[in-house]
């Protein structure tokens, strides 16, 4: 394996590890967004795709958002508010605490499990 093969591969599995970080880098730039221009709700408002992973950010309410991270090749457009569109992603919905000005993540499909993390997306975004 070639010398850039191999940091390639590091890298890769590097933003494997730690998906929400770079979903939390995304999202605080939707935040600042936010303050200065209204952001259609429930529809993804910022997107990174790094060759087949993607990650996208939907606005769900003031000072909160979904980010959404998936592989391409093993699911294409999911939708984040159904359990279905949710199997083969990891999704986390981060809200802005104002009184520690940062970033916190409130929950994760992987924890709450996709059923009930989609019924909390759906409710966030159309309350």
């Amino acid at each position: 394996m070639s010398k850039a093969q191999e940091q390639e591969t590091y890298r890769r599995v590097a933003l494997i590890k730690d998906p929400f970080e770079i979903a939390r880098k995304i999202t605080q730039q939707v935040w600042i967004q936010s303050m200065t221009e209204p952001i259609p709700r429930g529809v993804p408002v910022a997107f990174y795709c790094d060759d087949d992973l993607n990650w996208e950010v939907h606005y769900l309410k003031p000072g909160y958002f979904l980010a959404l991270f998936y592989d391409e090749t093993k699911t294409e457009d999911p939708d984040p508010y159904t359990e279905r569109g949710l199997k083969d992603c990891q999704a986390g919905i981060f809200k802005y605490d104002r009184q520690h000005s940062q970033l916190s993540i409130e929950a994760r499909n992987a924890e709450t499990g996709n059923r009930s993390f989609s019924q909390l997306a759906h409710r966030l975004a159309t309350e």
